[in-house]
């Protein structure tokens, strides 16, 4: 049905809305093909940035200003999450740049044509508007392994086992999504890697694995606070006399 739609809306509209060599095919599919890319620069950004003051020592310097520990990791933390959008925009801007110079930029004028299945109707969008649909969507899966990344950071004290164990937990998530998609296990609907991908959800789409939105965003706020809680007081509690 979905597709039905969307080749009728090309006949009569006369417009290539599936043309992916084109930079709005390009910037569509941004993360899809970029999403590897953010984690890697995200995660081994979050896994240093607190191990690192441990390594070379300044953490005492840094915890002898008059501001609480927990200021200090919030601080911390909240950088962690701005390089997010921040790499994401700097990526997007060279891939507007390169992509533009090379495919022209006559195809941003198209815009992204998707089936709504829930309301049963087209959505038009502007690509950028629907760009930023996605990101929301990727959003949640990002902060929380960025999360993953800083615990592991701020408990450890090793950048090297932060970003193996990050890592390491998105490998895990497609064996756990697997074993839930194959085998229906109920257990794994309550694990956080059948519920961060919250592109499932858009333009009326459903869970893979049968999850409401409000039960997904609910089990990420969960593991979220757990994550955040078991780093904030590891933190407060660190003796880094030995340091």
């Amino acid at each position: 049905i979905k597709d039905y739609h969307e080749n009728k809306y090309i006949l009569e509209e006369k417009i290539d809305t599936k043309n992916s060599n084109t930079l709005r095919g390009v910037i569509m599919n941004f993360f899809t093909e970029y999403s590897f890319l953010i984690l890697v620069f995200t995660i081994m950004i979050a896994g240093s940035i607190v191990s690192d003051e441990f390594s070379r020592g300044t953490i005492k310097k840094l915890l002898t200003v008059p501001h609480k520990r927990s200021t200090i990791l919030w601080s911390k933390y909240i950088t962690v999450l701005l390089t997010i959008p921040i790499i994401v925009l700097f990526l997007l801007i060279c891939e507007l740049i390169i992509g533009g110079l090379i495919l022209g930029f006559d195809s941003l004028s198209i815009p992204a044509v998707i089936y709504n299945i829930s309301l049963n109707k087209m959505e038009v969008l502007n690509v950028f508007s629907y760009f930023f649909l996605t990101f929301l969507a990727n959003l949640p899966q990002l902060i929380l392994l960025v999360t993953l990344a800083f615990a592991c950071s701020t408990i450890l004290n090793s950048t090297a086992f932060a970003i193996t164990i990050t890592f390491c937990g998105i490998i895990a998530a497609e064996i756990i999504n697997g074993f839930a998609l194959v085998y229906n296990i109920k257990l794994l609907d309550y694990f956080v890697t059948t519920n961060w991908d919250f592109t499932q959800f858009l333009f009326g789409g459903d869970s893979i694995f049968g999850l409401s939105i409000g039960f997904s965003a609910l089990i990420c706020l969960t593991y979220l606070v757990i994550m955040l809680i078991i780093t904030f007081i590891t933190f407060i509690y660190k003796d880094i006399k030995n340091v």
